[in-house]
């Protein structure tokens, strides 16, 4: 019955949108890189989602948790819940160890962690330039974790025509749903100063935010949250077909919490995260191939400070090569090595590397076929030689009102056990396997040529080997039953003027068994971007999450669907480069729960000002 109904109101916009048509227009110039080579968006040949300056602007004064949060088939569950909350990623169902996240194009994950994943937190929302979302496995591409989908987050690009920098100050309230409080318990300052020539360019940017005004568990006192970010670029430019980008960063977080063993309950316990990160990239362009490369390393600690103390520390080494040529008009290719160290200590220091070679070739007739095919040979220090593959064939139309194109995608996925769950005294569990799962994705999009689009997409996905909590031994186990994920997608992106655009997503994801908690079967998200005048933008967005289940002690809860709408509104003053903006978020103060006793954020307002030079 879905799939009826999306299909039907697919053709009906289709249609819609057909006769519709007034004065043609270029599609935007911008490039995805979801075959690893960059080409035109229009060319996209699975379910990508490219987020710009002015998608990521409006979300300053929130999180990239919040932003990643309205995008189509992603839920991030705790992105509305006390700013302490840990946050888990569910991308098609998926699960935060199944989602791979790369910052300037480097790989980043912190092996003291659970699921071995990144920690949203602790990024700094003001130094992002764009976001690409590369849903569907793709770890032969990108290697392990790449399995429910790829988050590629671009910072600002280095200024090389002399001195600019911005000045960013938000206030803002901090309040749960059963108290309504004006004081500024939210506050965020941040600064940012680039400076550079066409041989060399360098940027700093800082970032100071603090919380106040809720509590973890649903209780009366206030629970603080503190982050500070210290962000270093250099770019050299030594020849014109050679350069070198060096980038440093250092993150710290904390957050008072609460116990949740043996039971909910106000508690003063303090969890401390610092990390940080350096990365060197070489790039060498020719007229018809190219090399990049990098090197990196990145440190984490985490400090838990209750009746239950803690401490992780680790760090992670990665190199890569890629080099890729044009073999002919139609014909694109790549070849890459790469290799990652992963150290952590819990009770005793433990480590694991990773070996992989990848190939991936892209065909595109210029007319209607393009298909891309690769692999990827993984050599894992405790489990051996595992082999990856993708073939992603699509088809193309070009209509006179629009561009219609078909894809289809069969890939396959490899994800290690994280050093914890391998190693903890407690939990952990050497005998573990690794996962594997096979995804088979099919879809289409519509480009139409006033820049609007619609996108729509079924997948399935079959886990085997899946990595579970075993809650009668407490420790880690494969789980005997493999289990499938499918679903469906859809977006609609539409400017109805010059001035007005409305952007719409469905997601419906079913799991047949295996770990579904707190997804929601059903999800949708609306937003409407008014431009008054051309320095005053209105954003208004409506958000729809369906039932969850929850685990309440050993025992199943649902946990109702809601309704969220926040408002959010920026104009630039007649003063060269300064702009104010504000924000309501849950603006009717609705009543619901992202986790079963954990508060979650009612109405919020918050104010800000920043200023560029």
């Amino acid at each position: 019955m879905i799939k009826n109904l999306v299909a039907q109101l697919v053709c009906l916009l289709g249609c819609f949108f057909a006769i519709a048509q007034n004065n043609a227009v270029n599609l935007k110039g911008v490039t995805i890189t979801d075959s690893r080579f960059e080409r035109p968006a229009s060319k996209k040949s699975r379910s990508v989602t490219l987020l710009t300056t002015k998608d990521i602007e409006p979300y300053v004064g929130s999180t990239l948790a919040a932003l990643l949060n309205d995008q189509v088939g992603i839920h991030i569950n705790g992105s509305n819940a006390h700013p302490g909350s840990e946050l888990s990623y569910f991308i098609r169902g998926g699960n935060n160890r199944q989602v791979l996240f790369l910052i300037d194009g480097v790989p980043v994950s912190d092996p003291t962690q659970i699921e071995n994943d990144f920690d949203l937190r602790t990024i700094d929302i003001s130094t992002i330039e764009s976001i690409e979302i590369i849903r569907g496995a793709a770890s032969s591409l990108y290697g392990s974790a790449a399995a429910a989908a790829v988050i590629k987050i671009t910072t600002k690009r280095l200024n090389t025509q002399g001195l600019h920098g911005s000045i960013r100050t938000i206030f803002g309230t901090n309040n749960d749903q059963k108290k309504f409080s004006a004081a500024p318990n939210h506050q965020n300052r941040q600064v940012q100063l680039s400076l550079g020539n066409e041989y060399n360019a360098g940027s700093i940017s800082l970032l100071d935010q603090r919380t106040l005004g809720m509590s973890s568990v649903v209780g009366d006192e206030n629970d603080a949250t503190k982050k500070q970010n210290l962000g270093l670029r250099y770019q050299l430019q030594l020849l014109p077909q050679f350069s070198v980008n060096a980038l440093f960063n250092k993150n710290y977080f904390s957050s008072q919490y609460d116990d949740s063993f043996p039971s909910l309950m106000d508690a003063d316990n303090t969890f401390k995260s610092e990390s940080q990160r350096i990365i060197i990239q070489p790039k060498w362009m020719g007229s018809s191939s190219s090399f990049n490369g990098r090197v990196s390393w990145s440190s984490n600690s985490r400090d838990f400070d209750s009746s239950f103390p803690m401490y992780f520390e680790g760090d992670v080494t990665d190199v890569e090569g890629i080099f890729s040529a044009n073999l002919s008009p139609q014909l694109k290719g790549l070849v890459g090595v790469n290799y990652k160290k992963q150290e952590a200590k819990f009770n005793d220091t433990v480590s694991m590397d990773f070996m992989d070679y990848f190939v991936n070739v892209l065909y595109d007739s210029n007319s209607r076929l393009a298909t891309q095919a690769g692999a990827r040979l993984s050599e894992h220090s405790t489990y051996g030689s595992h082999l990856t593959y993708h073939i992603n064939p699509s088809v193309n139309f070009a209509l006179n009102s629009f561009d219609l194109r078909f894809y289809a995608n069969l890939s396959t996925a490899f994800i290690a056990p994280s050093l914890y769950k391998l190693y903890d005294l407690y939990a952990g569990n050497e005998a573990l396997q690794p996962e594997t799962n096979q995804s088979f994705e099919i879809g289409g999009s519509v480009l139409f040529k006033n820049d609007g689009q619609i996108q729509f997409a079924y997948f399935n996905r079959d886990h085997k080997d899946f990595v579970a909590y075993d809650l009668s031994t407490y420790r880690y186990v494969n789980d005997s039953i493999d289990f499938s994920v499918y679903g469906l997608e859809f977006l609609l992106e539409y400017p109805f003027s010059d001035r007005l655009r409305l952007q719409t997503n469905y997601a419906y994801t079913q799991h047949e068994e295996g770990e579904g908690l707190r997804i929601p079967k059903h999800k949708m998200n609306t937003n409407f971007r008014y431009d008054v005048k051309a320095k005053t933008q209105l954003l208004a967005n409506i958000q729809f999450i369906g039932d969850r289940d929850d685990l309440a002690g050993q025992g199943l809860v649902e946990l109702s669907s809601y309704w969220l709408f926040d408002f959010r509104v920026s104009h630039q003053l007649s003063q060269s480069g300064i702009s104010l903006f504000g924000s309501i978020e849950n603006m009717f103060n609705a009543d619901y729960e992202e986790v079963s006793g954990y508060t979650t954020r009612g109405r919020n307002l918050s104010i800000g000002a920043s200023y560029l030079f």
